[in-house]
């Protein structure tokens, strides 16, 4: 199995909604992503050891699906994250690619 993009760097404000991740995953022949799991990890970047968010994602017919609410968001502070899918077979073999970057903002609250 492989998958190799480089995901576009985005931006967004601490509580946003960010696009569903949609990730297509090649398989070889004999091979089958059934049974596999894929999560959404996201990392602070002078930190990428320790993951502040590892979201599970959901299985589609070639591939994996995620989306990163407001809930999931909410309590990141403003800086730079790393953000990748790690990919783990059925064997317990583990693949991490489709590395990206994260620049959460945050604002201020206010209003009437």
């Amino acid at each position: 199995m492989y998958f190799y993009e480089k995901m576009q760097d985005m931006e967004c404000l601490a509580g946003d909604t960010l696009p569903i991740f949609n990730v297509e995953v090649e398989v070889g022949s004999g091979d089958s992503i059934e049974g596999c799991s894929m999560y959404l990890i996201l990392a602070r970047a002078e930190t990428p050891q320790i993951a502040v968010i590892n979201k599970e994602c959901t299985a589609t017919e070639n591939g994996f699906s995620v989306q990163l609410d407001s809930n999931d968001t909410i309590e990141l502070i403003e800086g730079t994250y790393d953000m990748h899918f790690n990919l783990i077979s059925t064997g317990g073999s583990s693949y991490r690619k489709l590395l990206g970057q994260l620049y959460v903002h945050t604002a201020a609250k206010g209003g009437t």
